[in-house]
């Protein structure tokens, strides 16, 4: 008997890869997580806030954060903010990039940020994993482990 799946079953499939590979690849910090949403960001946190926190893993995998790749962050943030209808302020702005520059993902928000990515769509899907290319680039330091694998889900993505 064959079994047919629904893109969004297809899609939560691969969100659900995309995080087991940010665990793998991160060791989230226990304990308790950011004010939600940070000061200076209330009126459009929830806009990228999952999107943030997947990001955020991508870029820790190697331990540290550098600029280049808080810039990519910030850059995806602000766009999908301004795509949602949200166009940030400098002072929102500033907040970002402050928040970025301290913020460390922790365990308890692993599952709320798996749940809002299993409801999004595919070209939602699609630009965070472009977004998440572009920050394994950023740093000019390429493991192939990284690139290879998020070449696979953006194949996996297509084949949707």
């Amino acid at each position: 008997m064959t079994q047919h799946h629904t893109p969004r079953a297809s899609l939560a499939v691969l969100v659900d890869k995309l995080v087991a590979y940010l665990k793998d690849q991160n060791k989230p910090q226990d304990g308790v997580p950011p004010r939600t949403p940070p000061a200076g960001l209330e009126r459009v946190f929830d806009v990228f806030s999952h999107h943030l926190i997947a990001l955020s893993l991508v870029a820790r995998a190697d331990a540290k954060v550098v600029a280049k790749e808080r810039e990519v962050i910030q850059r995806y943030c602000v766009n999908r903010a301004r795509n949602a209808g949200f166009e940030m302020s400098e002072d929102e702005e500033a907040a970002l990039s402050d928040y970025l520059r301290h913020f460390r993902p922790t365990m308890q928000q692993l599952t709320p940020m798996l749940e809002r990515l299993k409801h999004e769509t595919k070209p939602e899907i699609a630009g965070l994993i472009a977004a998440a290319h572009a920050l394994v680039l950023a740093d000019g330091i390429v493991r192939l482990q990284e690139v290879t694998y998020l070449a696979s889900l953006q194949h996996d993505l297509l084949a949707l």
